[in-house]
């Protein structure tokens, strides 16, 4: 009876729980992401389908080269700007047409009268080693006016050098069986990681019992949520600063060879915008707020950068100032850029790109 109370409860629960307050389930997409040879991983080219991370059912569609375009697919300008970063950019969570690669490309065209199209390189989980290789590939097949590298703070701050990246094969998923003996992994790999595996990619009432226990789960260690390093006073003389910097470096060297201008955008992590985020963050990995500096990613990849003479623009400040009145910049459920993140975003960045393209 006990059992019975509790599946029905859960049968009940589940409807409601997706309506009033939905969660971000995890995505196992093999028709999206496939395994790459020198990239890690890619796009599968010409896609249509639709994808939910939480905030909505978006349309997604890819060209022949894996970059996202909108429903009408790829639109080829008089100017071509080739945007990198990982998933801000890849942004799942809002339609293309208002992402900031999508905005970029519409108001450039029509306010500005730019015949332009930017080709949106974005991947979910790359990092800076990523962006050099791809912008590679692109400009060395296909003619490129600038490119436009966003850097996300949270972790695009990298300590380590690429030249080919391993391919990452799907996700393991667990199927239900009978297990061989009692011990404790046997149970796990047989009984528990099966149910997790099925019900985490179907049961928003599931994922947010375990959103519930967020806490919990940071201080066991249990939590996909990962601690963002780069904020520690104790990484200030990492080599991760110059690192990446020397990597941008040689993004901006490769295109300067081909006469094509480079600019860098520093994206903040929204626990440098949101105080309420920064503070549940903190508590979650009973993190003393003396060891944290929440400017100093920008302060020093920023430094490093313009020491090698590159074109940066750090949004941190707007971004603060319009959390500050009121905007939500981040999704509710999904962490990544909301509407009105990429919205502010496009406007930081409208006159720069213009500014830049060889006219």
């Amino acid at each position: 009876m006990v059992v019975s109370a509790f599946l029905m409860a859960g049968v009940l629960a589940e409807p409601l729980v997706r309506f009033v307050r939905p969660q971000q389930l995890i995505l196992r997409r093999p028709d999206i992401w496939r395994p790459d040879s020198v990239l890690g991983w890619s796009h599968v080219p010409d896609v249509m389908t639709t994808v939910n991370t939480g905030e909505g059912v978006v349309e997604w569609a890819s060209d022949v080269d894996g970059f996202r375009v909108g429903e009408n697919g790829r639109v080829d300008g008089k100017y071509a700007v080739l945007m990198l970063g990982d998933s801000f950019v890849e942004a799942m969570q809002v339609p293309h047409e208002r992402t900031v690669s999508g905005l970029l490309q519409t108001r450039l065209s029509r306010s500005m009268r730019l015949n332009v199209s930017v080709r949106n390189a974005g991947v979910g989980g790359w990092a800076p080693d990523q962006y050099l290789l791809r912008s590679r590939q692109v400009i060395a097949s296909q003619p490129i006016d600038l490119v436009l590298v966003t850097l996300y703070l949270g972790n695009d701050a990298i300590d380590f050098r690429r030249e080919i990246v391993p391919r990452r094969l799907p996700a393991r998923v667990h199927h239900l069986r009978l297990p061989r003996s009692l011990r404790r992994n046997e149970l796990v790999d047989a009984v528990l990681y099966p149910i997790n595996d099925f019900l985490e990619v179907r049961s928003h009432l599931y994922v947010l019992g375990r959103n519930r226990l967020q806490h919990v789960r940071m201080r066991l260690g249990l939590s996909a949520q990962a601690r963002i390093t780069a904020l520690d006073r104790s990484e200030a003389l990492s080599s991760r600063w110059s690192n990446t910097a020397s990597i941008c470096n040689e993004i901006a060297e490769f295109a300067r060879d081909a006469r094509i201008p480079v600019l860098f955008v520093l994206v903040p992590a929204p626990h440098q915008v949101d105080p309420r985020i920064l503070d549940q963050y903190l508590e979650g990995f009973a993190i003393d707020s003396s060891t944290v500096d929440i400017d100093q990613p920008n302060r020093l990849l920023a430094r490093e950068l313009r020491s090698r003479k590159l074109d940066v623009i750090d949004v941190l400040e707007p971004f603060r100032r319009a959390t500050q009145a009121g905007e939500s910049l981040y999704g509710a459920v999904d962490p990544h850029l909301s509407a009105a993140g990429h919205e502010l975003l496009e406007e930081m960045l409208e006159k720069a790109v213009a500014d830049r393209l060889p006219r």
